[in-house]
């Protein structure tokens, strides 16, 4: 955490911002201040677990891989840190539903932090119609600490069908890493079809090599300034979209369908493969304010400058 020493650097890099991440960065530099170096302003910073219960926002699910159950080095259980009841949701947030056999690896991050080791055959999230559900809402804003894998999988899912993307459904919305270790949001309008669905690609230095980023993505089932407003995408608080397809016109649904919601993989249980070390869903298309505030406790929590 030093500021001071052999500062010959450049930039100061990652610094945090919604709009302008490394444009925010001054000239100091340095080969001491290294890769944390007191990243967030204490005083802008919200740990989702003390949003107010009574509060529209509060968060969906929060889970950390430093909160787990284990049998031995194997995830059996997810513990929800959110113990409060959201107005939003249809009942009380239980705890995910666990497949497979997901591997905690502790100390994979920073400041000893541990991450989940998703393979092609683990999932963890509510994989049917009976758990809390988001029918009440029609937006939703995703943030994962993760990293790209070398041969790409599936980091989380929103979905109403077994298969992604399948004949579609409005609203669904699937997030994976490709081969080259970008970042792959699809989502889908009114059906599925070269008119209807969205796909965005992001192409950063970081998550090509490897590195763990903070990826935020907001979505919603309506379009307020027309064809494309619907979705966001941040990565290390910098707004990324690339390779836009067949941008959504039109939202058939007008709040969330609810069957499939899962981290790690799709919910047949194909193309996993993902390091997720902690993930949180928000009720709401949260402002640049609220965004700012809760990406700097994951860059406080992890030591990282994202």
């Amino acid at each position: 955490m030093a500021k001071s020493g052999f500062e010959k650097g450049f930039t100061q890099a990652r610094l945090q911002g919604v709009k302008t991440g490394l444009g925010m960065a001054g000239r100091r530099t340095g080969f001491a201040s290294g890769f944390t170096d007191g990243t967030a302003y204490p005083t802008k910073l919200q740990d989702p677990v003390l949003l107010a219960s009574a509060r529209n926002d509060c968060p969906y699910f929060y889970w950390n891989s430093d909160n787990m159950t284990l049998s031995g080095n194997n995830v059996t259980a997810v513990t929800n840190l959110l113990r409060e009841f959201n107005p939003l949701t249809q009942s009380d947030i239980s705890a995910f539903t666990v497949a497979g056999d997901p591997l905690r690896v502790s100390a994979a991050v920073a400041n000893n932090k541990a991450t989940i080791q998703f393979d092609s055959n683990d999932s963890f999230g509510f994989l049917n119609t009976t758990g809390p559900n988001m029918t009440n809402t029609a937006e939703m804003t995703l943030m994962m600490v993760c990293r790209a894998t070398t041969n790409g999988g599936v980091l989380f899912c929103k979905t109403d069908e077994t298969t992604f993307p399948g004949t579609g459904t409005s609203g669904d919305l699937i997030v994976e890493t490709t081969v080259d270790k970008d970042f792959q949001i699809t989502y889908l309008g009114d059906v599925y079809s070269t008119s209807n669905y969205e796909i965005y690609k992001t192409n950063n230095p970081q998550t090509r090599s490897g590195q763990w980023v903070l990826l935020t993505v907001k979505a919603r089932l309506s379009l307020p300034k027309g064809s494309g407003t619907s979705i966001e995408i941040y990565v290390n608080g910098t707004k990324t979209m690339i390779n836009t397809f067949g941008p959504i016109t039109s939202f058939i649904n007008t709040t969330w369908s609810n069957r499939y919601i899962a981290f790690g993989n799709g919910p047949s249980l194909t193309n996993g493969g993902s390091d997720i070390a902690a993930g949180l869903i928000i009720e709401q298309y949260i402002n640049e304010s609220e965004q700012l505030r809760l990406e700097n406790y994951f860059r406080d929590y992890y030591g990282i400058k994202f």
